[in-house]
Formats: structure tokens, sequence, C-alpha cells
């Protein structure tokens, strides 16, 4: 326990300390979050918050490392995958890093999602078995390549997209993170709960910053380490449970940034508009227009996401159908929020896609 408090409460502190150094960075280079027509934002904004993120959890993920306990033991014979993980995630740290200074291109940095996403692959960090206890099984066999390169890969843009307003990202992650957290002890993993804290007490450091009215964006360096550690970390606890509730559970905590990214996808897809121009149609820019304010947009993003994280731990005791029926009802309800919102349209839906196709 002492090791798992030290994680989080250990990042949360250097965060605290890192963030302002990084704000100070920002100012002296110039490197601010640019105003634009879709953006929600006034001023001049540091936007490579990520690097206090990412620097607090990778510290403290040595000093574990190093720990001459039952979880260093384990953190060094798990060895491998971890730095499969780790290093993946730098990757898209460093190519969302040099994106905050210098736009990088679209299809380079969508290039390096599904390099870092085979590349985890290729170390065995793959969804290849579901079970929904005395139900069925689902073997993916040679398909768990792909299932799991597109769960990463979507996750990674998910988080990258809803990081539109003051604390949203950071804070749906921040729940993401204690979710695997919790799941990972219940199914043993030691280490990943270690990994997952440490980015969690990251995250909690940096919202003292990122909040409304923020001093700082985590900038792409941070949606795509974040996205892409989080949907590493829980194929892991999948493969390792091999259950059902293994996978809904992450996929609860993300259910607002995923939905999102999906919708906006299919929207753009029927209106015939390419699926990577930004637009104010997302979420939280719905949610400004209906009048609520940017801390209050965070604040029920937050309240969602505990909702249906909380509601979707009552799959870990319920058993065959009823987990499913749980698992179903809690997406339907995060459809419907949407629905409300005006984010999705059905019928509207529809109608483009058979224009588009007659």
């Amino acid at each position: 326990m002492k090791t798992y408090l030290s994680a989080y409460f250990g990042s949360l502190l250097l965060s605290l300390v890192l963030t302002p150094a990084v704000i100070a960075l920002a100012l002296r280079y110039e490197l601010f979050d640019r105003t634009s027509p879709r953006k929600v934002h006034s001023g001049r904004i540091a936007r490579i918050g990520g690097a206090a993120i990412y620097i607090s959890m990778m510290i403290l993920i040595a000093a574990v490392y190093l720990l001459p306990n039952k979880i260093g033991d384990d953190f060094r014979q798990l060895g491998i995958k971890i730095i499969a993980m780790l290093f993946g995630a730098t990757l898209l740290f460093v190519i969302g890093l040099i994106d905050d200074i210098r736009p990088v291109k679209t299809w380079i940095k969508f290039l390096s999602q599904i390099s870092a996403a085979v590349f985890v692959c290729l170390f065995g960090i793959r969804i290849e078995i579901i079970n929904v206890p005395d139900l069925f099984s689902l073997n993916f066999g040679i398909f768990s390549w792909p299932f799991t390169i597109l769960w990463i890969v979507g996750v990674t843009n998910a988080v990258n997209f809803i990081d539109g307003l003051d604390g949203l990202a950071a804070g749906i992650c921040a729940i993401a993170c204690g979710t695997i957290a919790a799941l990972a002890i219940y199914f043993g993993q030691a280490v990943l709960c270690v990994i997952m804290l440490a980015l969690a007490g990251g995250l909690t450091g940096f919202l003292f910053f990122n909040f409304n009215p923020a001093k700082i964006f985590m900038g792409d360096c941070g949606s795509l380490f974040l996205g892409f550690i989080i949907a590493s970390a829980a194929v892991m606890c999948t493969a390792k449970s091999q259950t059902l509730v293994a996978f809904a559970l992450p996929l609860l905590s993300l259910g607002i940034p995923i939905f999102d990214t999906l919708f906006i996808m299919v929207n753009r897809l029927g209106q015939n508009k390419p699926v990577y121009v930004p637009d104010t149609e997302h979420f939280h820019h719905r949610l400004l227009r209906l009048g609520l304010k940017q801390r209050h947009v965070a604040v029920l993003a937050y309240a969602v996401t505990l909702l249906a994280t909380g509601a979707g731990v009552f799959i870990l005791a319920a058993r065959s159908v009823k987990s499913i029926m749980i698992f179903v009802s809690i997406l339907v309800l995060i459809i419907l929020i949407f629905h409300v919102i005006g984010a999705i349209g059905v019928k509207q839906i529809m109608d483009a896609l058979r224009r588009k196709y007659d």
C-alpha cells in the first residue's frame, strides 16, 4: 500500500512543481496555443503541459523500478511488456511535442500512432480472448492484431479530440487511470496499478493549473501520450483476466471521448467532410452553446464519467446475463445524453448517408 500511495502522491507533488516550470518555459519560448474560431480560450496559454505529466510519471516509475520490494521485483520481471508500452507512449509524446512546437502533418501523426500500436502488439500486448462467464467466449484469433490496433489508435485520437476545454481531457483521463488502477489491483497486477496511479497523480497535479481558467494546456504531447498509455494499459488488463469486465470498465470510463469521436466521424462522413477536419460540433462545444460555462461542462463530464464507471463496478459482482445488461444499459445512457444535446441525430445521419451512397 505504501508503494501505491507513494506512486500517486509522489507524482502529484512532482507535477505541482514541474507544471509552473513548464509554463515559464513556454512563456520564454512563446509556445502558446493559437486562438481560432473553434477554440474557446483567449489570450496566451502555454500548450506543452503534457511534458510535466510525462516527466512526473516517468520519474516515479523509475523510482519504483529500483525499489527492493515485491513490486520492484515484479517490475523487473515483467520488463519487456512495460518497456514496450512506455517506449510506444514516449514515441507519441515526442511526436506530439514536435507538433506543439512546429505543426506536424496529420498523416505523420496517424502513422506514428499505428506504428506505436503495432509495436506493443509485437510484444504481446493484445486483446485475444474476452469471456462472458456462463455464456460464451470470444476468441479473436488473427483478428486480435487489428482489433487491438483499432482500440489503441481509436482511444488515442479520442483523447486528442476531447482536449478542447479547460480540464476536460485531464479530468476524464485521471478517472480512467483510477479505474484501471482499481481493476489492476482486483486482478493482481501490481505493476500496472503503480503505473496508472503515477499517471493519475501527475494528472491531478496538472489539473491545479489546467482547470478553468487554465494557465496551461497539455497539448498534443500530453493528449497523444495519455490516450496511448491508457489504451495500452486497458489492453494489458484485459489480456490478463480475459473477461468482459476488464474491457468494459476502461471503455465506460472513456465513454465520453470515445462516443464523441465516433459520432463526430459518422456526422462528418454523412456530410462528405474529411474525418480530421476540425470543427465546433464536439460534446463540449454543444454544451457551451447551450449556455453552460467551461467549468460546468468539465464538472458535468466528470460526473457522467464517474456515474458510468461507478455503475460499471457492479459488473464486477454480476455474472453472465446481468453483466451484459448492465454494460449495455450504461452505453445506452451515454448515447442518450449525446442525443439530447444534439451530438447525434439518427434520422439526419441516416438521411445523409442515404444521399451519399444512393
